[in-house]
């Protein structure tokens, strides 16, 4: 299972103060706080500004390149940032994060990933429709299926996003996450699925807490990547408790070696 770490977005603060002073330190020491943590992806956001979000991924991913190994999740609207950012990466496997079943969006996409060779996060929407329940987003991957024949683009090449929605807006929005995932896996076979998080407890008081649950009722159904924060210890430590009561976690290695390095905590 996939850990995308989410904590470099520009919509942080934080984030964004150290793009725009070029903070080097506050960069390496994020990435390599995620990577020991756990991460095996890193999210890049740097949509703070139209004008500077193609500069800022550049110098980011030079960053990166020059110090890291790590796998990296480019998150962006813009076509051409992605292609600029994967072109720059000159690595193949990384992911593109994301793109919706609009075609005017998916057919600008679809030639970065196969020319990059990386995975897509597709959102279930359309220009019809954001869906609400467990149906519509079910009736969306069938549509996704058929653009994907369409598109030749192998399913083992997409990881779905269900769209979580905030617990606050709807009581059975953690519940419509969990049956999609679980109808994408009986019916659609070879289709990834993913989820952003944190998005359930949005307006929620002690949001970790919901975080942590969710985490733990989505593994054991067939997630196959999540977008959270790493530096969440609590977190992490349901990450790998769940992955090895569920079965995912052959001999408890992933959880021992979680325990060797100081990553699970009560």
């Amino acid at each position: 299972m996939i850990v995308i770490g989410d904590r470099l977005n520009a919509t942080r603060a934080s984030v964004r103060n150290a793009l725009i002073s070029r903070d080097k330190n506050f960069f390496l020491n994020e990435i390599k706080a995620m990577q020991e943590a756990g991460g095996d992806f890193i999210d890049l956001n740097t949509s703070h500004s139209p004008e500077k979000e193609l500069e800022d991924m550049l110098w980011l991913v030079d960053l990166i390149k020059n110090n890291f190994k790590i796998s990296l999740s480019v998150d962006s609207e813009n076509p051409e940032l992605i292609g600029s950012a994967l072109k720059r990466i000159k690595a193949p496997g990384q992911i593109i994060n994301s793109t919706t079943l609009k075609p005017k969006q998916y057919e600008q996409v679809f030639p970065l990933m196969l020319e990059h060779q990386a995975d897509l996060v597709m959102l279930l929407m359309d220009d019809d429709l954001i869906p609400k329940n467990t149906e519509q987003r079910l009736k969306l991957v069938e549509k996704l299926v058929k653009i994907l024949e369409a598109n030749k683009i192998p399913r083992e090449r997409i990881l779905v996003d269900p769209l979580v929605f905030a617990l606050s807006t709807d009581p059975k929005n953690a519940l419509y996450v969990q049956e999609a995932i679980i109808g994408i896996k009986k019916n659609f076979p070879g289709l990834k699925t993913i989820v952003g998080l944190s998005n359930i407890s949005f307006g929620l008081p002690m949001r970790r807490i919901l975080n942590r649950n969710f985490l733990a009722m989505l593994i054991p159904i067939g997630l196959d990547a999540v977008l959270l924060d790493p530096l969440d210890q609590a977190l992490m430590t349901t990450f790998y408790a769940s992955l090895a009561l569920s079965g995912k976690d052959e001999f408890c290695l992933n959880y021992l070696s979680a325990f060797r390095k100081d990553r699970l905590k009560e």
